[in-house]
């Protein structure tokens, strides 16, 4: 996190002027925009982290994984020279202060929880220039969800908006979770099949209440689905940075990585081999270019498909599975095949393979219930 000079990321900051001093804050990767302002003697500002989507935006209250939270302060304020650093949290209290030769300190090992920074920047006399409070600093644990519509939420519950930079208050409360961090995301590609719809609650909102309270910490589960999109055409995605993938993902930096494929290799009769490989290099990308823990990694496997002639294709994408989880050390995710092999009435939303809203909720259940215990590594250090 950095409190960052104004030629950085103007376009989709928040500024307030703080008498003659602009406070901007910037997360510590340069891509991850934090929107926030505050006045000495205004109301606190909540601190939010902003993530470009494939379109649009989104903007939720500032969250991490990693327990050391580096704060850097810009002082551009005219005459200011040091800043006292005050960070509050759950069973913590620590200060620190800066100065603009050296503006950036790290408040290590912190607990889970939600913090609060108030900056106040000095000049040389030891007098006030400016002040800022930044609330909802979370630490905690980013979730990302890779798949295909049935992680996108395709039949879950939609929404139609005209602007794609997206918030909580967009929505109707109970498509948000508790903590107004998970919200309806933007579907990638709903619009070629519900072209009233743009954007899906999935499954994520009630993930995150369930996780959040079990787990005792702040969480955020990034949707990362693709319609259509088969083992293939996601390695694909991922090696090529297909709708700033890549960089949602250096970005946020999830600890935890649910993954949910195979149900469109099915349809294309993709043998268990090149879906093996397929996962396979997935994970290897996971473990080599985003420092993913094996451990925390989550294969689930592909849901019931009620199309003629796929369920075999689909037992033997299971074997696969169940080799990889023994070979490479990663989990065995929620087992998608055998929760919705009956009910299909109950569970799916009108086709043969995408659950509808009471599905999508058991969907949820299921991760959450896979997920029981909190993740014990939270993501790569700062250095």
């Amino acid at each position: 996190m950095s409190l960052v000079s104004p030629k950085i990321n103007k376009r989709r900051m928040f500024n307030r002027n703080i008498g003659t001093a602009t406070v901007r804050l910037l997360a510590a990767a340069p891509s991850v925009t934090m929107l926030g302002s505050a006045e000495a003697s205004s109301a606190d500002v909540t601190a939010l982290i902003e993530v470009k989507d494939i379109k649009g935006s989104y903007a939720i209250p500032y969250i991490q994984s990693d327990r050391d939270l580096r704060v850097t302060v810009d002082f551009s304020a005219p005459g200011a020279v040091a800043a006292e650093l005050r960070l509050e949290g759950p069973e913590f209290h620590a200060e620190k202060t800066v100065g603009k030769a050296s503006p950036t300190a790290v408040f290590k090992r912190l607990p889970a929880g939600e913090f609060q920074l108030a900056v106040a920047w000095r000049d040389g006399a030891g007098d006030s220039v400016a002040k800022a409070v930044y609330t909802r600093i979370g630490v905690g644990c980013v979730l990302g969800a890779l798949g295909d519509s049935l992680t996108e939420g395709y039949h879950g519950q939609g929404f139609m908006r005209e602007s794609l930079d997206l918030k909580a208050s967009d929505f109707p409360a109970e498509a948000v979770s508790k903590d107004g961090r998970n919200f309806p995301q933007f579907a990638p590609t709903t619009f070629q099949h519900k072209p009233s719809v743009n954007c899906f609650q999935s499954w994520m909102s009630s993930l995150n209440d369930r996780l959040a309270e079990a787990w005792k910490m702040p969480v955020f589960v990034a949707n990362e689905g693709w319609g259509g999109f088969t083992s293939a055409n996601y390695l694909a995605a991922m090696r090529g940075n297909q709708g700033g993938w890549q960089d949602r993902m250096h970005q946020l930096k999830p600890s935890v990585w649910l993954i949910h494929l195979g149900v469109n290799d099915g349809r294309q009769k993709v043998s268990a081999e090149a879906f093996s490989a397929n996962m396979r290099e997935i994970v290897g990308i996971l473990r080599t270019d985003y420092q993913a823990d094996p451990s925390q990694i989550y294969l689930a496997y592909p849901s019931y498909d009620y199309t003629t002639e796929t369920e075999e294709v689909l037992r033997s994408y299971i074997v696969e599975i169940d080799r990889m989880i023994a070979e490479l050390g990663v989990r065995k995710g929620p087992d998608y095949f055998g929760a919705f092999s009956t009910d299909r009435v109950r569970w799916y939303g009108g086709d043969p393979v995408h659950p509808g809203v009471e599905g999508v909720e058991l969907m949820a259940e299921l991760w959450a219930k896979t997920l029981a215990a909190p993740p014990v590594q939270q993501g790569p250090k700062i250095q």
